[in-house]
């Protein structure tokens, strides 16, 4: 090699150290994309009200009209009482009005012809009044215990108080029923039904900036059945428990699904995948533009000119075919996409073509 050509070698090499290698490789623009923070939460179907039905009287069952695990309407009659015993108090207290009426009737009569007539003692006027007094109260009395016979003999139709699903009838035909025997059957409701669930107040301030409000404005909730598959339902949150977990340091959240078909059950354990429908605007780069070394994650950016400057991100999660990075780059930046491996620092950069 002669002399000039030494020289030739020896300045471009030069050159390449002072200014870096010239490489044409794949380049993106780093995304600004809309982060829904999914998150997956163990959670337990629970049941918005649940009743345990026990009778308000005491009575043979005449007749159970239900059948175990039926679904029954509000107001429904699911058990029939022996009616006779209160049947008959309610004629007893019928009467009784009746008998106390007549006798106010006399009493007030009583006491304005005493206070009308001369000549009549103040010891009789008082008496008069006294018994009309007396009379009066006699007659309340006699329709509380109306009123009380009534309702007695209305529950000798045991009905349901709200719609839902019976459980295994207790006593059936037959038997005595009494308030101290406990309940009859248990019902549940099932449409709707709530999902529970516990997020850690990072994940409550990160995805709803710790505020009730938000959570039941911008969640989209979906539950992930025992068999991995999505329930076709979408939830709502219904509302937030008012005191944090201190052992644990989360919130319990209830969430309402219609489940018209009645696929979950209370009692059942399932998933429950969590999104901030909104989002939060977040640089996102290819998977393959991140590099790992020693320090961390790291992706070859380039300055206006092209020149690679190495620089270390946190990595976020993945999401389709984009990496979320949730430190170390900007929206609009460039990045090397492919071939990062042959990059070195301030190497200029030709994007490719598509």
């Amino acid at each position: 090699m002669t002399g000039r050509m030494q020289a030739a070698v020896a300045a471009w090499l030069a050159a390449q150290a002072a200014f870096g290698a010239a490489l044409t490789l794949p380049v993106a623009e780093v995304k600004g994309s809309a982060d829904d923070q999914a998150k997956t939460f163990p959670a337990k179907v629970v049941a918005m009200q649940r009743v345990d039905l026990a009778p308000e009287v005491s009575g043979e069952i005449l007749e159970v009209c239900c059948a175990d695990g039926a679904l029954v309407k509000a107001g429904e009659v699911l058990f029939r009482l022996n009616p006779i015993k209160y049947k008959s108090n309610l004629k007893n207290a019928q009467a009784k009005v009746a008998e106390c009426k007549s006798r106010k009737l006399y009493a007030d009569s009583n006491f304005a012809r005493h206070e009308k007539t001369k000549g009549v003692s103040q010891d009789a006027v008082d008496k008069a009044r006294s018994d009309r007094d007396v009379a009066a109260s006699a007659l309340e009395a006699a329709e509380a215990e109306l009123a009380v016979a009534e309702y007695n003999l209305s529950h000798c139709e045991v009905r349901a108080p709200i719609a839902g699903k019976v459980g295994t009838v207790r006593l059936t035909k037959g038997n005595y029923a009494s308030p101290e025997k406990g309940a009859l059957v248990t019902i549940t409701q099932i449409t709707p039904i709530r999902v529970r669930f516990s997020i850690s107040n990072a994940d409550f301030l990160t995805m709803f900036q710790g505020r009730s409000g938000n959570i039941k404005e911008k969640a989209e909730v979906e539950v992930i059945l025992a068999d991995g598959s999505t329930f076709g339902e979408k939830g709502e949150i219904d509302y937030t428990e008012n005191l944090a977990d201190e052992s644990t340091d989360t919130l319990r959240v209830y969430a309402r699904f219609p489940n018209a078909e009645r696929v979950l059950r209370p009692g059942g354990t399932v998933g429950v995948t969590v999104r901030n429908r909104d989002g939060v605007l977040k640089p996102s780069v290819p998977p393959s533009a991140v590099m790992q070394d020693v320090q961390g994650p790291y992706v070859w950016v380039l300055d206006a000119s092209g020149k690679a400057e190495k620089r270390h991100v946190v990595r976020g999660r993945m999401t389709g075919d984009q990496l979320f990075v949730k430190e170390g780059l900007s929206v609009g930046e460039r990045v090397v996409i492919d071939g990062t491996h042959k990059v070195a620092p301030g190497d200029v950069v030709t994007p490719s073509a598509p």
